[in-house]
């Protein structure tokens, strides 16, 4: 059989009709049985799941840059304190050296408004063996860049303790 044969015969195309609508027809019954509602009916369904969906997204990602600026934010305060306390150990050092090297170290990661303090108050009259703390305290407020979801209220404070050579 050729094609030609089955044009010329009129019941088969009603036939293959009657087979594409009982088909259909199947498929929107088995659709219904099944629970999947119509496709002109899931329009604007999409835009809804987004509305929804998309503020908690952006609060995740918006929260974790701001704990990855906080998370460097103190490690810059801890390494100055590090340094600090490293240069203050030594016997040839005063307080002005360890304080200018802390803000220097502060600067260079912009840090703002940072205070630096020193203890005991006079390194030149510290006896070897002695422990020397380095404290900095870096407000929240002036460093955060942005401040979306996480508060700008207090301070950080970090120190560092070392003993005198």
């Amino acid at each position: 059989m050729n094609e030609d044969t089955f044009r010329s015969r009129p019941m088969d195309t009603l036939s293959s009709d009657l087979v594409t609508r009982e088909f259909m027809a199947c498929s929107n019954r088995t659709r219904q049985r099944r629970g999947m509602p119509h496709p002109k009916r899931r329009l604007g369904v999409a835009s809804i799941e987004l509305a929804i969906v998309l503020p908690v997204i952006l609060t995740f990602v918006l929260g974790t840059i701001e704990v990855c600026q906080r998370i460097f934010l103190r490690q810059s305060a801890v390494l100055a304190a590090y340094e600090g306390a490293r240069l203050a150990v030594r016997n040839t050092s005063d307080n002005a050296k360890v304080v200018a090297r802390c803000n220097a170290l502060l600067r260079q990661r912009k840090i703002l408004d940072a205070t630096v303090a020193v203890t005991p108050a006079n390194l030149m009259e510290v006896p070897a063996g002695t422990e020397i703390t380095i404290r900095i305290e870096v407000p929240w407020a002036q460093n955060s860049p942005t401040r979306f979801v996480l508060r700008d209220q207090g301070v950080l404070a970090v120190n560092a303790t070392m003993l005198r050579e």
